[in-house]
């Protein structure tokens, strides 16, 4: 059920799309998107919620090391395994809620050759049961609660943006079963909830160690932050200088650029 704010519309790979259509190996409504990051693809669907900045910014933000092993709540069409596995062959399990969003992430494995990736059809409150435990657990998970919005999406959608099938203290709990002491659990969520966020992970013995806010522009209030906490830490937390989109001139800031691989 990853969460989506942009879509990444400009890094379609028009001809791998029209190739794809013609072998028949993917149906209508369906695109191949070019990652530009190590030879990595991701079909999306128009029935399904799209991946967008936010789970690229996530991916980012997370560390993990090459003999850990994650569990992505939520996982969506899979966007950040996929990513995760450009940088590091990890062992990676994804749990998701929607058959059809579940079958598209194990597409999208099998499409980039990842062995070191499994998805897992289930609700992520049964995550421990579903995938075991983990060193590190990640989430990109719905950002507001049912009266935040007229929910007029459909319900593949309404079930990735609105708090209905999970809430945030759902996934926080979660995350927190699946990790020993030190383990790590990386989230992207809205600004605007960042008190409530904080308070979750303490109440559930996930100590807040590194929060960096998103902004769109060096001037503008931020609207997303990316949040580390870990297990049974000691108090003590880094807040990051903010992570800024896009520069006076419109134009990706160069950190942008880099985490979206453009100076390689």
């Amino acid at each position: 059920m990853a969460s989506n704010e942009y879509d990444n519309t400009d890094f379609l790979d028009e001809d791998a799309r029209m190739a794809r259509s013609r072998q028949g190996l993917f149906g209508a409504g369906e695109q191949v998107v070019d990652l530009q990051f190590a030879g990595l693809r991701l079909i999306q669907s128009d029935q399904a919620l799209k991946f967008g900045t936010d789970s690229v910014l996530l991916s980012s933000f997370i560390r993990l090391g090459a003999r850990e092993r994650l569990i992505d709540l939520g996982t969506g069409t899979g966007i950040l395994p996929v990513l995760l596995s450009g940088r590091v062959r990890a062992p990676m399990v994804g749990i998701e809620l929607q058959h059809e969003a579940a079958e598209l992430a194990r597409r999208n494995v099998a499409l980039n050759g990842l062995s070191n990736v499994r998805i897992v059809e289930g609700d992520l409150k049964d995550a421990r049961a579903l995938a075991g435990a983990a060193e590190v657990v990640c989430a990109n998970p719905p950002y507001d609660r049912p009266d935040a919005g007229a929910m007029r999406e459909r319900e593949a959608v309404r079930l990735s943006r609105y708090e209905i099938a999970c809430t945030l203290e759902d996934v926080v709990q979660s995350a927190a079963g699946l990790l020993s002491t030190g383990g790590r659990f990386y989230m992207v969520h809205r600004a605007a909830r960042l008190a409530e966020i904080l308070y979750c992970l303490k109440c559930h013995r996930l100590e807040p160690k590194a929060v960096r806010a998103v902004c769109k522009r060096a001037e503008a209030e931020p609207r997303y932050v990316l949040v580390q906490a870990t297990k049974d830490a000691a108090a003590g937390m880094r807040l990051l200088p903010s992570l800024v989109l896009y520069g006076p001139d419109g134009a990706y800031t160069p950190e942008l650029r880099r985490i979206y691989h453009m100076e390689e």
